[in-house]
């Protein structure tokens, strides 16, 4: 029966040396020894093409939405605003995406390079959170439009709409950049 039991705090360590953590120098194991690297040249070759033929499409598709609802004022709806927040940081991910598989591939390992991968995936990760988190209001707006159809134009109005989307962009921001923002307070701290 022992055999059967899984230890999951080893799965969460699966190619790391784990000797190198410990309480006290948890800060300062040396993330490329310890991560293991996409190596396969079949591997690389795929997550380039997948890359190089995404992006483009992602881009394209997103500028279309922005386009459409800067030239039809008759988009320009509360509902509209959710989704060109959704078109614009789905644009940015295109953007930036290929950055971060870029910096991933050829393992920047130098401080300075840490820094920039750092910010690299902080945009990302700023972007997949807002584009979560518009996702969600999106859902609340199309129940609210359904559950109270006589209040809803009382309750989804422009200004409320754009709270919540500098909301949303200022808190995925908040989230993204605190990897950064920490990485550079403790190595100023250090030296």
């Amino acid at each position: 029966m022992d055999d059967l039991l899984f230890n999951y705090s080893q799965l969460a360590l699966i190619g790391t040396n784990h000797a190198d953590f410990t309480a006290d120098n948890l800060s300062e194991v040396d993330i490329s020894r310890s991560i293991t690297r996409l190596t396969s040249p079949l591997a690389v070759t795929v997550v380039v093409l997948l890359v190089f033929l995404l992006s483009p499409m992602i881009l394209i598709g997103n500028s279309l939405v922005l386009v459409a609802m800067y030239r039809f004022k008759r988009l320009r709806t509360p509902s509209n605003y959710l989704v060109m927040s959704l078109a614009t940081s789905d644009m940015g991910v295109g953007m930036f995406m290929p950055v971060g598989f870029y910096l991933e591939l050829n393992g920047a390992n130098t401080f300075s390079g840490f820094q920039v991968c750092l910010f690299s995936y902080g945009v990302v990760i700023s972007l997949c959170c807002v584009s979560v988190l518009v996702i969600v209001a999106i859902a609340v707006d199309r129940f609210t439009s359904l559950a109270r159809p006589l209040r809803y134009n009382n309750l989804i109005t422009h200004s409320a709409v754009e709270r919540y989307i500098v909301i949303f962009w200022i808190y995925s921001s908040l989230v993204g950049f605190s990897p950064l923002v920490y990485a550079i307070f403790l190595g100023s701290r250090k030296r």
